[in-house]
């Protein structure tokens, strides 16, 4: 499947998620995912007052809107979905929000932010190299991505006989059918290992500051992440989310 076609496969999802109203899974910060520990407790944004913030898939700008309070000067965001970016201008009007793939640069200026955040969004992209190149080139010196997808390992795991095992090869990074939503819309995603990523973070220029695999929180409420998927025995055997920092 080439670069266009998964653009507007994910495109239309995303538009036809929003458009129907109902619940779907997603997260903003303060959180960082199903029974993980939020910001308030890593506290990685805790110098974010008066610096320059651009969201790579930013959705409704919920986690926009949640920096702008801790004092951010600028917030930026850019997502593939105009109806996402309806809500978020919304929600943080004095936002700058453009509609576009993380691939492409809409207009966003170079060597600008202090911080790029990616949550739970670069694994939409059609070209992980593409879009890290981009961020690269939108941080000024010294400025940090914040990256946070599914651990790639927790991915790999499902449940068969009240056990839990490995479903799929951790090997395989192969573009892979997904639906979201009550209504199964159908998008594609990545699931890079965590060697890839790194590696196409060091040949972007950037420099891997600190990775987090947090031991998962025990709890019952997971908001609206309701599929198995997300089942608390794999809980128990692997971390569900994976931060990495890097430093331009």
């Amino acid at each position: 499947m080439g670069e266009k076609e998964i653009i507007e496969i994910n495109k239309n999802g995303w538009n036809e998620l929003v458009r129907s109203g109902k619940n779907y899974s997603n997260t903003s910060l303060p959180e960082y995912g199903p029974f993980m520990r939020n910001e308030e407790y890593f506290n990685i944004f805790k110098d974010v007052k008066n610096k320059k913030v651009l969201e790579l898939g930013c959705a409704k700008g919920e986690s926009l809107k949640y920096l702008q309070t801790k004092g951010a000067s600028e917030v930026w965001g850019i997502d593939i979905s105009e109806e996402q970016i309806k809500y978020a201008k919304n929600n943080v009007p004095t936002g700058k929000f453009f509609v576009s793939a993380m691939e492409d640069n809409p207009g966003i200026p170079e060597n600008y932010f202090d911080y790029c955040l990616s949550l739970y969004s670069i694994g939409f992209s059609s070209s992980l190299e593409k879009t890290l190149a981009l961020v690269s080139s939108y941080l000024n010196k010294d400025g940090k991505f914040v990256f946070c997808w599914t651990h790639p390992f927790f991915n790999c795991l499902g449940i068969a006989e009240d056990k839990v095992v490995i479903r799929k090869s951790y090997n395989n990074e192969a573009l892979a059918n997904i639906t979201k939503g009550e209504d199964k819309i159908p998008m594609v995603q990545y699931n890079f290992k965590i060697s890839t990523i790194i590696n196409a973070m060091i040949k972007s220029g950037l420099t891997i500051e600190k990775m987090i695999e947090d031991k998962p929180i025990q709890e019952n409420h997971i908001g609206n992440y309701k599929s198995n998927f997300w089942d608390k025995r794999k809980i128990e055997s692997a971390p569900t989310t994976l931060i990495i920092i890097a430093k331009k």
